[in-house]
């Protein structure tokens, strides 16, 4: 058998190689101020942040949970990233598409009759029971709840497990999900300062504001207009209902195209129609001759957002994130059967600080949608007043205060975690 004679030698060169490597960290952590438990880590090599996001239900809560986690993934480039969510099959695809790993947790709406209450009842008692098994097999650092009746039973779950925990919220007036919840949670992040006064029973609530995408914020117009087949020197209309779209501003949209006609040679538009009418929709824009890129669904909405100089939408909390981000002039009209018409109080928001219109459902017609449209392309004094106060409400590094505070709690501190040494 192979013996190494200088088997002390050795030892002794991997013992000074490991000396070396803890100077190295040293150094890296007196430079960077790391926390002292996180350069314990790096000096262990093995330890991986973990997190748990938990809701959704919609495409808006599952988003800020996407940007969030995206922005945890660019400073811990080992993280380990969960997603706990319902059976709606968006929500996996959209969260593993992305490289993140997706576990269905049961969960029921809360209705108003008895029935629907007992059984929300069980499947958030099942839902708790599931979360449970999870997060003991997962261990992670923090249980971050999107907001939503799917987030319930994972943060429950967290509180017993005596796993830190905090809530996202990005409306104005809070879901009911997040207002029973904020007493269990370490921490709240919220967009408005309108939303402190529903979380007096919170421990900590915090202003960070909605994170959004990154890939809203780095469009490029030029690239754009050619993608989508439009002239880059056109005023732009962005139209949108949201991840479903919205029947109501589709027809709206088809009764006006032909009074704008006489505008076709200075403004073009993007139509985000949502599935169910675009067949209807592409056909009307046919018979024009405005310029148009028509869709039922936009997988680049940051080359949409780098031209659109007006947008035409619903009002929920992560599109007027974006829109305030980016500063653009915005019609907004609200989703009239929001849960607590919480639509109606963000565009008020908006609204309020001189950054959009507001139209109601039930009052949206063509004609006041050609009068809007046309007083903002024309009026270039009240457009450029309304960007500018658009873009003063916006937050657009949402997403790293958000784990700057995320960091904070689970006490690491900075993207050191992700430092190694060979």
């Amino acid at each position: 058998m192979f013996q190494c004679f200088c088997k002390d030698a050795c030892n002794a060169s991997l013992q000074k190689h490991q000396q070396w490597k803890k100077l190295l960290l040293k150094a890296a952590y007196l430079k960077s101020h790391i926390t002292e438990p996180a350069f314990e880590l790096l000096l262990e090599g093995e330890k991986k942040m973990k997190m748990v996001f938990a809701g959704g239900g919609t495409g808006g809560h599952l988003m800020v949970g996407l940007s969030t986690a995206e922005e945890i993934s660019s400073r811990y480039h080992n993280a380990q990233i969960y997603f706990f969510g319902t059976d709606k099959s968006f929500e996996q695809r959209c969260v593993e598409q992305r490289g993140f790993l997706f576990h269905q947790i049961r969960s029921k709406q809360l209705g108003k009759s008895l029935l629907d209450k007992i059984r929300f009842g069980v499947a958030t008692l099942i839902g708790v029971f599931e979360s449970l098994i999870a997060l003991k097999t997962i261990k992670p650092d923090v249980v971050v709840g999107l907001g939503g009746y799917a987030s319930a039973a994972p943060i429950i779950a967290a509180k017993l497990l005596s796993i830190p925990s905090v809530l996202l919220e990005q409306n104005v007036i809070p879901g009911k999900a997040n207002r029973f919840l904020a007493k269990w949670v370490d921490e709240v992040y919220c967009h408005w300062r309108g939303s402190l006064k529903w979380f007096s029973h919170a421990k900590v609530v915090r202003v960070t504001g909605t994170p959004i995408r990154k890939e809203i914020v780095q469009g490029q117009k030029a690239r754009a207009a050619q993608k989508f087949g439009l002239n880059p020197s056109k005023k732009t209309i962005l139209i949108t209902g949201g991840s479903q779209g919205a029947q109501s501003i589709n027809e709206v949209m088809v009764k006006c195209l032909p009074k704008m006609e006489p505008l076709a040679g200075e403004l073009q538009i993007i139509h985000i129609t949502g599935e169910y009418s675009y067949e209807m929709v592409k056909e009307a824009y046919s018979k024009t001759a405005i310029g148009a890129h028509v869709c039922s669904f936009l997988d680049d909405m940051g080359g949409a957002f780098s031209m659109a100089d007006v947008i035409i939408c619903r009002a929920g909390a992560t599109t007027i994130a974006e829109i305030t981000a980016l500063g653009i002039p915005a019609i907004l009209i609200p989703y009239p059967h929001a849960a607590d018409n919480h639509q109606y109080w963000n565009a008020m928001e908006l609204v309020g600080n001189g950054g959009g219109y507001l139209i109601q459902q039930l009052d949206l017609t063509p004609e006041k949608i050609l009068t809007l449209i046309t007083e903002l392309l024309d009026n270039k004094e009240k457009y450029d007043r309304m960007k500018m106060f658009n873009k003063g409400m916006g937050i657009p590094n949402a997403a790293r205060n958000v784990v700057d505070n995320l960091c904070r709690v689970i006490n690491v501190k900075g993207s050191q975690f992700a430092l190694t040494v060979n």
